[in-house]
């Protein structure tokens, strides 16, 4: 990933002004709520078009102003010590909140906190949801709101946020589909939380088996570029949930996990007939769309009965 597409910039926070631009765009006044210094520090991340800013202050503060001036911003509290409220209404970790361009946001964090919000462009937003009924609809990214999500998914989407962008800052030079992979997997993280707090829509009517054949006919043609879910069901203009049906009922298992073990046949088939001198597996496993390298090693050994190092020297 050249710097086009990619960049890192580290903010400490020695007070409150250094948390006026929380995420990149914004325009926030702070006010430190009790005495002691406020200390912290921002990670400011650029993904192409999609801006990343996660941090952690030491102090309880009130926070009012424009979320971001041009683009839409999705966030979460990874974890706060106090109670944190969001136009005074209580915010929980795992809670999504969506902020249209220029939206007003008016924060009480209680204590120790933690976040992560992704800012990114209405238009490309909406082009990796074509196929689900709410979030496709225009008028859900101009109204701000924040929905409380299933404590499970919740946990489970923050726990993916995180160990996302614990290992993103070790890749600096992916190629750009892998950069476009992972704006769609740290997008859908988010997308996950929003869906399970939505009402379920009605979805389109689709035999099955159809279904999983045009799946399959877009993946094929896509070639090696790792496929995202999300840009699948924007394809096949059809909601996840009809997805994750047709995958299940005809397949056994669902689209994610399908798509996850065709990348994992792919890594393979490259470690089989690769130079150990001349190969990094995390990069090859970063390419393929796991940003995650523990992860990745254990659905490979799970998978495959083995390691990707197993694999990678039984050729030699």
């Amino acid at each position: 990933m050249d710097r086009k597409t990619w960049s890192l910039e580290i903010v400490p926070i020695n007070g409150p002004d250094d948390l006026r631009e929380a995420t990149r765009g914004a325009d926030l006044e702070i006010v430190q709520l009790k005495p002691g210094k406020l200390s912290g520090s921002i990670r400011h991340i650029g993904i192409g078009n999609l801006g990343i800013s996660t941090g952690q202050f030491s102090s309880e503060t009130r926070v009012r102003g424009t979320m971001h001036r041009e683009r839409v911003v999705l966030g979460t509290l990874l974890d706060s010590a106090g109670r944190s409220t969001q136009w005074w209404r209580e915010i929980r970790p795992g809670d999504v909140g969506v902020f249209p361009a220029q939206a007003e946001i008016d924060v009480v964090h209680g204590g120790v906190t933690a976040y992560l919000v992704a800012s990114i462009p209405l238009p490309e937003l909406r082009s990796m949801l074509t196929g689900e009924e709410h979030l496709a609809d225009p008028r859900f990214w101009h109204t701000k709101g924040v929905y409380h999500t299933d404590p499970f998914i919740g946990a489970a989407m923050l726990q993916r946020l995180t160990g996302i962008i614990g290992n993103v800052e070790k890749f600096t030079a992916p190629s750009g589909n892998a950069a476009d992979f992972l704006r769609r997997s740290i997008i859908e993280s988010f997308v996950v939380g929003l869906m399970g707090a939505l009402p379920s829509a009605n979805v389109r009517s689709y035999t099955g088996a159809r279904l999983v054949s045009e799946a399959e006919d877009y993946i094929d043609a896509a070639g090696i570029r790792p496929v995202h879910i999300s840009e699948l069901s924007s394809a096949l203009k059809v909601s996840r949930r009809s997805l994750h049906r047709a995958f299940t009922e005809t397949l056994g298992i669902g689209p994610a996990a399908y798509l996850r073990r065709r990348r994992l046949s792919a890594v393979r088939s490259i470690l089989r007939r690769s130079d150990t001198r001349t190969i990094s597996i995390g990069d090859l496993a970063f390419e393929y769309g796991f940003p995650q390298t523990g992860r990745f090693a254990a659905y490979y050994r799970a998978h495959f009965g083995e390691t990707p190092s197993e694999t990678l020297r039984s050729n030699q």
